[in-house]
């Protein structure tokens, strides 16, 4: 292999990475970073996900805390851990001291304590303690702060609110033989599944969300916490580890690809069309038609325009107030028949949907979206019409769309609680989760998948995306660097490979330009672009089963021609070696060593964060490996 690339090709950031340290204590590890603690394990177990000191300000953003005096210590089996940290913005100041223990006997405790020194107001200062999303079903006991017992399940399918209230401690069982306790101090916790959000986790949290918000810690107040992790185990409660080697086996035709399309907001469409020659293969595009942004049969025109010298089908996403679903039907049909546009499909996006709301909640004056649906139809729109959110899948999971709509659509950010890669990567688990729950809700309805990015799109949470003009790696941001870099296009094909296998009919994950585009501001392609070339060709294509023996690579498989292609991405910021079948041809994606492209091996090294697919004739298929 040639030599690893620089943090830009992989990141789009020389922005350094944090350090990270593991922690171990006999059979319990956790890994230290920036001060906060993750994949805490015992024998070789994830018993909890991470556990985080945080302040959040009255837009919930996070504070970036200042980190001084750190010091590890690790005596023989046990480990401590003290630091001071300084949470400082415009709005207050809050310091505190956190002191962390772990010993062999699987007992873990994290002490903060903390003190205002100005008046602070925040939406939330304090631990928060993540369980693994692969929790989900499994047995769950809650301590309730008056000391009664609740035997419980984690949410199977996602919860749309929270799942537990009055916490004190949680008892569950990661593995057979084995339980874990988690004891909270301070105030009541409660639970969120933030699956909602593509998290892969299950969030408890200090202060209930049912208290005032923001609310004042007063100068001088000082604040204690503690969490504590007991661990209990058989002998025989481990973990099986995979070796080094990742394997992938083909298996048998396993459904259809997803069709592939593009967003396009009109604000865009100049360098789109700019653009347009360069794009490579773009079946369809969705425009986003808001009449209240002056947007009118003109601009349906020229998206079509676009659309037609990229031979695309023009799809149209229509923002509505559904106040009066007849007018307002009848305005939406008038300008696509003044445009001439005939779409290939209709998206009804309630503007209600661009901010969160409360479960089975309607705005009063405003009416189902199912109503604007039957106008729709009513005035002779006969191309397919979908209703869903133009916000993220929590939105849709709380109030899903009713009605006769011919599919249903909504998005999802892999950013909005957590940017770092590792938690990036992690919401590819939960994909799955995610399109369960929403047929379950909108049962025998297709699924149009996407915008999926890493940024956010809008914020339905806050005023605003979070700006990022340095270019780094924050929640909530609409700007991320990575989705232009390896990473981005290594995400792009974890993602493709979950919507393939869990059948989403329509799969969106870019823009023409922009941030989240497939082109650089210069015109040069993204990474990203090569993986969207892929999935185009693999539209509609016979999918194939592919078995992967490692969470490290995500790998998705279909019919081309008389050849079957494996598309498949190292998600890891380490290079990994993959065993191959001798009938096997490697091609570069985002992998461009002249010595892999084109060569049959039983092996091959493919580094940090790089895509690559490789050829199989149909009938040399059977066999060890792909």
């Amino acid at each position: 292999m040639t030599a690893d690339p620089d943090p830009v090709a992989l990141y789009g950031t020389d922005e350094p990475l944090p350090e990270r340290r593991l922690l171990t204590a006999g059979s319990l590890t956790a890994i230290l970073e920036d001060g906060n603690l993750r994949t805490i394990s015992f024998a070789g177990v994830e018993v909890v996900r991470a556990i985080n000191y945080l302040a959040r300000d009255s837009s919930w953003g996070t504070y970036k805390a200042e980190l001084s005096n750190v010091s590890v210590a690790t005596e023989g089996d046990s480990f401590k851990v003290g630091y001071d940290g300084l949470c400082s913005g415009p709005q207050g100041r809050f310091a505190y001291r956190m002191t962390i223990t772990g010993d062999a006997s699987g007992e873990l405790s994290l002490e903060a304590e903390g003190v205002a020194l100005t008046d602070f107001p925040t939406n939330r200062t304090g631990f928060v303690v993540l369980h693994p999303a692969e929790a989900a079903g499994g047995k769950l006991s809650i301590r309730h702060s008056n000391g009664m017992i609740e035997d419980t399940i984690f949410p199977s399918q996602i919860s749309p609110d929270q799942p537990a209230f009055d916490i004190s401690a949680l008892t569950h069982c990661p593995a057979p033989g084995m339980t874990c306790t988690v004891a909270m101090e301070g105030d009541a916790f409660e639970m969120e599944d933030q699956r909602n959000w593509t998290d892969a986790s299950f969030k408890t949290y200090i202060r209930p969300l049912s208290k005032p918000r923001p609310y004042i810690i007063r100068k001088n107040t000082q604040d204690r916490q503690c969490i504590t992790v007991s661990v209990r185990a058989d002998a025989s409660a481990t973990q099986r580890t995979t070796g080094g080697v990742v394997t992938l086996t083909l298996g048998g035709p396993a459904g259809r690809m997803p069709s592939i399309a593009l967003f396009l907001d009109p604000d865009d469409l100049p360098d789109a069309t700019a653009s347009a020659s360069l794009l490579g293969p773009v079946p369809e595009i969705i425009v986003r038609f808001d009449s209240a942004r002056g947007h009118d049969a003109r601009m349906l025109r020229k998206s079509a325009d676009l659309a037609g010298a990229l031979g695309a089908r023009l799809a149209v996403e229509a923002v509505v107030e559904t106040v009066d679903p007849s007018a307002e039907a009848a305005a939406i049909a008038d300008a696509i028949r003044l445009s001439k546009v005939e779409p290939s499909a209709l998206l009804v996006s309630p503007r209600r949907e661009f901010k969160t709301r409360p479960s089975n909640h309607l705005p009063t004056g405003e009416r189902p979206v199912g109503e604007l649906v039957d106008a729709l139809k009513a005035n002779g729109i006969d191309c397919l019409i979908g209703a869903g959110t133009p916000s993220l899948f929590t939105e849709f999971n709380r109030n899903p769309p009713s009605g006769d709509a011919d599919f249903v659509f909504f998005g999802n950010s892999a950013i909005v609680h957590a940017a770092d890669e590792q938690s990036v990567m992690e919401t590819l688990t939960v994909y799955s989760a995610v399109m369960e729950t929403a047929r379950h809700l909108c049962p025998g309805k297709s699924i149009w998948l996407g915008p999926c990015t890493i940024g956010m799109r809008h914020n339905p949470y806050g005023q605003s995306v979070a700006a990022n003009p340095d270019l780094i790696r924050i929640p909530a941001a609409r700007i991320d660097p990575r989705q232009q870099a390896l990473f981005g296009a290594a995400f792009a094909v974890g993602v493709a490979t979950q919507a393939a296998a869990t059948a989403a009919d329509r799969l969106i994950l870019a823009a023409p330009t922009g941030p989240f585009g497939l082109l650089n501001e210069d015109g040069t392609p993204r990474s990203l672009q090569a993986i969207h070339a892929q999935l185009v060709a693999a539209a509609g294509t016979q999918r194939y089963d592919v078995s992967v023996n490692h969470s490290a690579v995500a790998a998705v498989a279909f019919q081309l021609a008389d050849e079957i292609r494996i598309l498949a991405a190292n998600l890891t910021p380490a290079p990994i070696e993959i065993a191959l079948a001798p009938t096997a041809k490697l091609q570069g994606v985002t992998c461009d060593d002249p010595e892999l492209v084109n060569s049959h091996r039983a092996s091959h090294s493919v580094g940090p964060y790089r895509s690559v697919a490789f050829q199989v004739a149909r009938h040399g298929r059977r066999g060890r490996g792909p």
